[in-house]
């Protein structure tokens, strides 16, 4: 008896090496497994981000600070203030290039035009903070501050077209007399025309930042922190004088708008009834087909 329990205590001894030498084994082979999953784990948080950010555009740019109790004006009200300081800067001015076209002195005219460009970019916003356009469509520029935005603001806003056409007409004008006869480059064409294609560009980055923009907000009312809001009368103001009068305008104004509001519900109306036409077909069409499907079906058995 003696001798088989040695015999067995130095199986056991023997077999105890061998079994710690597969523990390690086997945990050097769960190592790799569990740094795959870690890595497959790191990895697709990145994937979700990435798949997150190519599906969801943020905008390009910000515009937090809009004070309370004011409302952004609508595209009716943009346009129609946009239509009205255009007529009336433009107007009498395209009158007196016509004039000039066709071989007339238009100086009278000429004259008119720069009184009312000056009385709509100066005047009446150094008076009343508002434009002709902003008092036909209720509307005004009010900063982060529930304040006046600064005069410059105004001039540039509101000579943002001006600018452009006149940066068109340098370009036309100056496009081809770059050089001279003998070749040689004449140093102020090119600068009138590089001019020109500056007022022009501002125009159009005027455009993109409100394209852009979540509060239709311009280069300048980015620069300013302006924001063209629905009017409406602050607690103790009244309008006297000419601003009460230029008020008056609005009563027109809301007239135009109630129209243009009106015809564009009409159109949505026509719209809906134009899709629920097609659907109403389509659904006929696909109803005869499958009638005359199972017709078939009925006539092979």
């Amino acid at each position: 008896m003696g001798l088989l329990d040695k015999a067995s205590d130095s199986g056991t001894k023997a077999a105890a090496p061998k079994a710690a030498k597969a523990v390690p084994k086997a945990v050097a082979l769960a190592k790799p497994v569990k740094a795959a999953k870690a890595v497959k784990a790191v990895k697709s948080p990145k994937a979700a981000k990435v798949a997150k950010a190519t599906k969801v555009r943020k905008p390009i740019l910000s515009t937090a600070g809009l004070p309370e109790g004011y409302e952004i004006a609508t595209q009716n009200s943009r346009f129609l203030a946009w239509l009205m300081n255009f007529i009336w800067n433009f107007g009498v001015l395209f009158g007196a290039l016509f004039l000039s076209v066709m071989g007339s002195t238009p100086t009278i005219p000429a004259v008119i035009a720069l009184i009312m460009l000056i009385t709509n970019l100066i005047v009446i916003p150094i008076m009343t903070g508002r434009t002709l356009g902003n008092f036909m469509s209720r509307t005004r520029y009010v900063t982060s501050a529930e304040a006046k935005p600064n005069f410059i603001h105004g001039l540039l806003v509101n000579s943002v077209g001006l600018m452009a056409l006149v940066g068109v007409s340098l370009i036309i004008f100056n496009m081809g007399q770059i050089t001279n006869d003998t070749g040689k480059v004449q140093g102020l064409n090119v600068a009138i025309l590089v001019l020109g294609i500056i007022l022009v560009g501002v125009r159009m980055v005027d455009g993109r930042f409100k394209k852009n923009s979540d509060q239709n907000q311009g280069l300048y009312d980015m620069l300013f922190g302006a924001y063209l809001v629905k009017y409406v009368p602050q607690e103790g103001e009244e309008l006297t004088g000419i601003a009460a009068r230029l008020e008056r305008m609005a009563n027109y104004g809301d007239s135009f708008t109630q129209a243009r509001e009106a015809s564009r519900l009409k159109k949505v109306e026509k719209e809906a009834m134009k899709a629920e036409e097609n659907q109403a077909g389509e659904k006929e069409s696909e109803d005869k087909e499958n009638t005359g499907d199972d017709s078939k079906k009925e006539s092979k058995k």
